[in-house]
C-alpha cells in the first residue's frame, strides 16, 4: 500500500491536489539589491532548483504554474538563510523566505 501511495505522489502533481492558494508577502527587487543583502550576511549558494509556482495574470492566478529558477543561500556558521526566486519575464528577484537556524547538508542535518 505504501508503494501505491508513493507512485501516486509521483504521478499526481502537488499543485493539482485540492487546497487553497493563499497570499504571502514577498520582497521583489533587483538582482543587485538581493545579492548585496546575501553578501552582507556572508551566505553562500547551497542549492539551485527549478520550481513550479503560481503567478498573477490580469484575471487572477494563472491556472498552470510557471517554472522559474530557485536558489537557496545560507551561512553555515551563523545559521542565516535566504531563498530567492527569479522571474525572468519581469527581470525581478523575489525573496520568498529569510530566516535563522538553518540546518542542512554540511552542518549537522
Amino acid at each position: 500500500m505504501k508503494y501505491l501511495i508513493f507512485i501516486l505522489f509521483l504521478i499526481v502533481p502537488i499543485y493539482s491536489i485540492a487546497g487553497e492558494w493563499n497570499e504571502k508577502p514577498v520582497l521583489c527587487t533587483s538582482e543587485k539589491v538581493v545579492l548585496e543583502s546575501i553578501r552582507i550576511k556572508k551566505e553562500i549558494l547551497l542549492y539551485n532548483a527549478v520550481q513550479g509556482t503560481k503567478v498573477r495574470t490580469e484575471t487572477g492566478l494563472a491556472e498552470k504554474p510557471v517554472f522559474i529558477p530557485l536558489k537557496i543561500y545560507a551561512n553555515l556558521n551563523t545559521g542565516t538563510y535566504t531563498i530567492v526566486e527569479f522571474h525572468a519575464s519581469y527581470d525581478s528577484y523575489c525573496v520568498i523566505s529569510i530566516g535563522v537556524n538553518f540546518n542542512g547538508i554540511g552542518n549537522g542535518a
